[in-house]
């Protein structure tokens, strides 16, 4: 009978213990969030067979304000625009310092156009905000689309990548920034 008893003990003790391991090894395990120096998430997307860290604006704030007031796009970075529906989307060069390539995408990553927009002249003294705006170029996609990929200027001819092409996107992790 005592041999029953401390096998028992055994048992149960040895169960707690495993039971213990396996809640410990449950957990899950998330990386931290990958920023950029300006608080936006960043995500890896690979381009033309080349790897991008591409900033994600996904809220009104972050779409608004893009890549402007930067002076210089570094090669293999950029911008990924997520929007929560598709549409035709149009860009300019508001407050931009620099030219800078952008692709539209649709729905399923395929590539509806791409322009290499021309940083304008800044909001000149007495111009209104307004009038400044009125006067930018506008860039539209070709068609709906739901994303939009902003590079330095000539990466995507650079690149090979044309209307009709795909870029591989993760875009149920693309979707989960939007605000």
């Amino acid at each position: 009978m005592g041999a029953g008893i401390k096998w028992a003990l055994v048992a149960v003790l040895g169960l707690g213990t495993a039971g213990f391991l396996v809640y410990q090894d449950a957990a899950p395990k998330t990386p931290a969030p990958r920023v950029s120096p300006a608080g936006l998430p960043l995500e890896r997307v690979t381009i033309g067979g080349k790897p991008h860290e591409l900033e994600v604006a996904a809220t009104v704030e972050s779409v608004q304000r893009g890549l402007s007031k930067r002076a210089t796009v570094p090669e293999g970075t950029g911008m990924i625009f997520v929007f929560p529906d598709s549409r035709i989307l149009d860009f300019w060069m508001i407050d931009c310092l620099t030219d800078i390539d952008v692709a539209y995408l649709d729905r399923g990553g395929k590539v509806v156009s791409v322009y290499t927009m021309k940083a304008e002249a800044p909001q000149a003294p007495g111009e209104s905000r307004d009038a400044y705006k009125a006067r930018l170029k506008r860039y539209p996609s070709a068609d709906d689309a739901m994303f939009a990929v902003e590079l330095q200027a000539g990466a995507f001819a650079k690149l090979g990548v044309k209307p009709g092409d795909r870029i591989g996107l993760d875009y149920r992790q693309l979707r989960s920034h939007l605000r």
